[in-house]
C-alpha cells in the first residue's frame, strides 16, 4: 500500500506543473488554492487527503519528502514550495508570478 502510494505521489508532482496536496475543509488549504488561481494557475493537481482510504499515508509520504506535517502541500516545478504562508510571501513579493511565468505556468502581463 504505502509504495503505491509512494509512486501515486511521486507520478503527481512529476505530472503537475502545480501540485497541491490538501484537505478539502482547510481553511490553509482554501487560502493556497486561492492565491494560486489569482496569481493565474489555472490547471493545478489537487489531492484532497480526507477523501481518500489511503489519505493518511499519503500525507505521511508528503511529510517524509517535505519535512511538512500540515497541509496544504504545495510543489511548483516538481519542487516543494511550502505551505499557505509560504505560497502568500511569495505572491505577495512578486516571486510567485515570476516563477509561474519562467516556467510558463501563466503567461507575462501584455
Amino acid at each position: 500500500m504505502a509504495s503505491a502510494a509512494r509512486q501515486l505521489v511521486k507520478e503527481l508532482i512529476t505530472k503537475n506543473k502545480v501540485m497541491v496536496f490538501s484537505k478539502s475543509y482547510c481553511p490553509f488549504c482554501m487560502q493556497a488554492k486561492s492565491v494560486l488561481r489569482q496569481a493565474g494557475v489555472q490547471d493545478m493537481g489537487v489531492m484532497e487527503l480526507e477523501q481518500r482510504s489511503d489519505g493518511n499515508t499519503i500525507q505521511s509520504i508528503v511529510k517524509e519528502m517535505t519535512g511538512n506535517s500540515t497541509v496544504p502541500s504545495v510543489f511548483i516545478d516538481h519542487k516543494f514550495v511550502g505551505g499557505s504562508s509560504d505560497v502568500q510571501d511569495k505572491f505577495d513579493s512578486g516571486e510567485l508570478s515570476r516563477l509561474l511565468q519562467q516556467l510558463g505556468i501563466v503567461k507575462q502581463d501584455a
